[in-house]
């Protein structure tokens, strides 16, 4: 995309250095934040690493640019400006039609501004229907996890799970809401709704899904594929 070289072009000149690449080296990568966690963060949600993404080196390895997608389908950028005592990363990915900042977890010198928040540790994993048709009715499927139980995201695993968490769910379609629900999960975990998908031109949902109880709230954004007239009903 364009974007991506007028972004890395602003970010170059910002930081002052000229212009010139090469293949990116192994080390420097594992001083850049989102590699260790394996998770990208927005100001309202997190998402997942995947292992499709490319790196490119400048300056002799004291720029780092990674481009890739993220597990839930989400296109992002990162540039990386790499010191001997510290790493400053700046990025942003592409969600419903618009750029999204980037937020990485480095020391910040005015922690003292931040807002109290809940803590952001629940582990929210969605059973549903990536690519539907029109007028079907979707069945979507929440579980919250503790985390530190279930490390490898494993919807079928039939302990710790997080019984009665508040839920909502956003359903989203270029700006426009086209469905939301307030709930609570039952005492086994389990979230369960029912979408029905518009008779619609063919587009691409943004589903939100939050989890909060009295002292965590997490959220997750995932896409669903409208792919138009179901090719079956004929």
């Amino acid at each position: 995309m364009n974007f991506f070289s007028i972004f890395g072009i602003f970010l170059l000149l910002t930081i002052g250095l000229g212009i010139n690449s090469a293949h990116a080296q192994v080390d420097p990568i594992y001083d850049i934040i989102f590699f260790q966690t394996g998770e990208l963060e927005t100001e309202e949600n997190k998402f997942s690493i995947s292992s499709d993404f490319s790196i490119r080196e400048f300056f002799n390895g004291d720029i780092i640019r990674v481009s890739g997608q993220t597990i839930e389908g989400f296109p992002y950028i990162t540039y990386s400006k790499i010191n001997n005592d510290k790493t400053d990363t700046f990025g942003k990915i592409f969600i419903d039609g618009k750029f999204v900042k980037l937020i990485f977890n480095e020391v910040d010198n005015n922690e003292e501004t931040l807002p109290e928040q809940k803590n952001d540790d629940l582990s929210i994993l969605v059973k549903y229907s990536q690519r539907v048709y029109s007028n079907q009715d979707i069945l979507i499927q929440i579980k919250t996890f503790d985390p530190e139980i279930n490390t490898k995201n494993d919807f079928t695993q039939n302990y710790g799970l997080i019984p009665n968490t508040n839920i909502q769910v956003d359903i989203v379609d270029d700006g426009i809401t086209i469905f939301t629900e307030n709930g609570k999960s039952d005492e086994t975990g389990l979230y369960e709704t029912q979408f029905k998908v518009p008779v619609d031109k063919i587009s691409t949902y943004i589903m939100t899904v939050k989890s909060s109880d009295d002292n965590s709230e997490s959220s997750k954004i995932l896409q669903i594929i409208h792919a138009g007239a179901d090719p079956t009903d004929k």
